[in-house]
């Protein structure tokens, strides 16, 4: 809905705060990956990255939206998908583009592509904070429903149409990957084994996002009360429990795979009761918060084995 965002004109020409803000966090992304990178990767890497990540990350972020959105599906055709001026893009999606450019990088050049993720991570964590910064230049991106807290409602963190409070989830999404990349970029500079650095950002991201993506209700990329985004996430902190635990022996991970079916259904079933139910939200995000804290602290828990073996 770029009909609504706020933007200024320069030279004639309309330009979109978050399209601005997209583009400073592309040159965040490139200069964290360089700075992390300095000494550690071939001349021209981060050059290259930048060249392909470009086209890569537009394609996939667009075609997993038009794949996933299902109010896109109403008008799907080649067409529309190419029409890539008129919105709609996934972070997962971009996520995904930005680390088959890095894979495609070190294939190019002969590197280790899971050393080079490593140092990517931190530099993701710059541009996803950029581009939710982004959304507060929009009209509907990244507000949660309307808040009945007054507390809530009245603080720096809401917004106000003029009829209801909206609680602004890209601030804490924003804040929540400033960590992460300050988070990931210390633990890399330990020497973790490698791997370790995409492992434990893809864990602590994937869970703190599903969170994230319950607060937002602007749907985008939603089916019924349950984001798209929100699976895909849930598919990312899977992942690295899931592995870190199968490096501690078979019973670890048998007992990982069914935390994730407990989490996954607790998470289903809290979504119905958010959505469907007079149970008070707070209480509802309590509950949520220490559903996801689990596999957070499994994940973490099994990395420190393994790395003890």
């Amino acid at each position: 809905m770029y009909e609504e965002s706020a933007f200024f004109t320069l030279l004639g020409v309309p330009v979109y705060w978050y399209g601005v803000m997209i583009l400073l966090g592309a040159a965040a992304l490139l200069a964290v990956f360089a700075l992390g990178g300095r000494g550690r990767v071939k001349a021209g890497t981060v050059p290259l990255f930048g060249v392909l990540a470009a086209p890569i990350t537009l394609i996939c972020s667009r075609l997993l939206f038009c794949l996933l959105d299902f109010r896109f599906h109403d008008m799907f055709s080649l067409r529309a998908v190419c029409a890539f001026w008129g919105g709609g893009y996934s972070m997962v999606g971009a996520l995904l583009g930005l680390a088959l450019a890095a894979w495609l990088t070190a294939r190019i050049t002969k590197q280790d592509a899971v050393a080079l993720l490593d140092l990517l991570f931190p530099a993701l964590c710059a541009f996803i904070c950029f581009a939710r910064v982004g959304e507060g230049f929009t009209e509907l991106l990244g507000r949660s429903r309307s808040l009945t807290q007054d507390w809530l409602g009245n603080s720096f963190l809401a917004s106000n149409d003029g009829y209801d409070a909206y609680l602004n989830t890209y601030v804490l999404e924003a804040a929540t990957a400033a960590i992460l990349g300050v988070i990931t970029w210390l633990y890399g500079r330990r020497g973790p084994r490698r791997g370790n650095v995409l492992l434990t950002g893809m864990l602590l991201l994937g869970c703190t996002q599903v969170l994230w993506e319950s607060l937002r209700f602007d749907s985008h990329m939603r089916y019924s009360f349950i984001s798209m985004q929100q699976i895909l996430f849930a598919c990312m902190f899977a992942l690295p429990l899931v592995i870190y635990a199968a490096r501690c022996g078979k019973k670890a991970m048998i007992s990982a795979i069914l935390l994730c079916a407990v989490v996954v259904g607790g998470a289903v079933g809290l979504e119905f009761m958010i959505d469907r139910s007079d149970v008070s939200n707070v209480i509802c995000y309590i509950l949520y918060i220490l559903l996801l804290a689990l596999p957070a602290a499994a994940g973490l828990y099994f990395r420190q084995r393994s790395e003890r073996n």
